[in-house]
């Protein structure tokens, strides 16, 4: 990351934080947000995951699930904490379009705003980015992230988990061409501090609805 002194001192204290993710959110968005507002959380900060819309079933497992606000739900409770984030994260977009009417609550928020994505052209909104094309997922993202912050140890299994899934399925299951060395020495390294790595792919992949068993039998 670019100034990552002045990024150090923004998470320097106990600060409200929002982390939003792009609509329709798949395993890399939340968790990548779920893994890295339990890092943040150890870090004494109070952390409010918020999605525009509601995930699939199979992706409900992670490590804080239960306090992601949905935005098309709860949006009083939405715009109350996005008034009063002081830090505002956004993972695996780079277009305020990309969530929705949540966007331009977040586009006026007086937040410090901190992009970390992988996808090509980003909006110029952030004041901090993380942000590469070279990157298979935003998850690699993140643990690049914690190691610049010297956070590494505050990976845990839980925190494993929800980071490696995010790698495991936006590389295809390790078949697509973004699956590079350094994506193999994050996984490594995610499996050290504790990933579930064939628990995880079991939860993901082997854990369907008859409405999506149908749909991936018509695909």
């Amino acid at each position: 990351m670019e100034n990552i002194e002045g990024f150090k001192k923004l998470l320097t204290g106990s600060k409200e934080v929002v982390i939003t993710v792009h609509t329709n959110p798949d395993a890399d968005a939340l968790g990548s947000a779920l893994g890295w507002a339990s890092i943040l959380e150890k870090q004494g900060h109070k952390v409010t995951v918020i999605s525009p819309n509601d995930y699939p079933d199979f992706l409900k497992w992670m490590l804080g699930n239960e306090n992601v606000v949905v935005f098309e739900k709860a949006v009083e409770q939405a715009t109350g904490l996005v008034g009063q984030a002081e830090i505002i994260f956004c993972l695996d977009f780079s277009d305020l379009k990309r969530i929705g009417d949540l966007g331009e609550l977040v586009r006026n928020s007086a937040a410090a705003k901190v992009m970390i994505d992988h996808h090509l052209e980003p909006e110029n909104f952030a004041d901090y980015e993380q942000w590469s094309t070279e990157a298979g997922a935003t998850a690699e993202l993140i643990y690049d992230l914690c190691e610049e912050l010297g956070w590494t140890d505050l990976i845990g299994p839980a925190e494993a988990d929800c980071l490696y899934s995010g790698v495991m399925t936006d590389t295809g299951g390790f078949r697509h061409p973004n699956t590079t060395k350094h994506i193999h020495e994050v996984v490594a390294k995610l499996i050290e501090a504790g990933a579930h790595t064939a628990k995880v792919a079991k939860l993901i992949y082997d854990t369907n609805t008859e409405s999506r068993l149908r749909f991936m039998g018509f695909t």
